[in-house]
């Protein structure tokens, strides 16, 4: 059996904790890990989507819950000859408890924990596919997440997104600045959040973003703010 969603219901344990942490209904979406040899220490990982959030399963007894309107997530991907290889996924909760998914490594120093504020780290499951299941979660945080940060913005608060601080006068980086209204456009490429302004010419820094938490989200709120 391939990695696959999976009609299977989400454990008494599992709903018990969605419940608890308010995530509401289980979207129908579970997904397991490839049972192939090669996958056996994998076996019985499951990640459960909900309506509002995520819970991550083990078979030793582990649950993590996920709730889009508090959790952080880096994104990690890395494409070798035009092909996807790593593709993992960071959930962090607000205690800092946080779990790697997805397909591939990507290594983590102390000192960007530290910064990122996570107290303990599991190494999840390589769930494949993961545009399936890792875009909708950029994109519950972002749904969950914007209309607030925005609101922060718009009463004169600064709302940090890693390298990135946002205001509602425009975007600074460690060593640059630059006003909303001289950014044109904003694209992603090779890996890189990139601003440039209408003369082509590179304003604030640019940053690898899988250093963004909420990426999607970060990238959502610039393009409202630049309007």
């Amino acid at each position: 059996m391939d990695d696959q969603l999976l009609s299977e219901p989400p454990t008494a344990s599992a709903a018990a904790l969605a419940q608890q942490r308010g995530l509401g209904e289980w979207t129908g979406r579970t997904y397991a890990t490839n049972q192939g040899w090669r996958y056996r220490k994998w076996q019985g990982w499951r990640l459960y989507v909900y309506v509002g959030g995520v819970i991550v399963t083990a078979p030793d007894g582990y649950e993590a819950a996920y709730d889009w309107g508090t959790t952080r997530v880096l994104q990690y991907r890395r494409s070798v000859n035009g092909a996807l290889r790593d593709a993992r996924y960071t959930l962090i909760d607000p205690s800092g408890n946080a779990v790697n998914i997805g397909p591939g490594m990507r290594g983590m120093l102390n000192k960007e924990k530290q910064r990122l504020g996570i107290t303990s780290m599991v190494n999840g499951a390589p769930f494949s596919y993961p545009g399936d299941w890792g875009d909708p979660i950029e994109r519950g945080i972002t749904r969950a997440q914007l209309p607030g940060v925005v609101e922060r913005i718009q009463r004169g608060g600064t709302v940090e997104f890693g390298p990135y601080k946002a205001d509602r006068n425009g975007l600074a980086s460690k060593k640059r600045t630059a006003t909303w209204a001289e950014i044109d456009q904003i694209r992603v490429y090779d890996g890189m959040a990139r601003f440039w302004a209408s003369d082509n010419r590179t304003l604030v820094d640019s940053q690898f973003t899988h250093d963004i938490p909420n990426v999607n989200l970060f990238l959502n709120l610039c393009h409202y703010l630049k309007g």
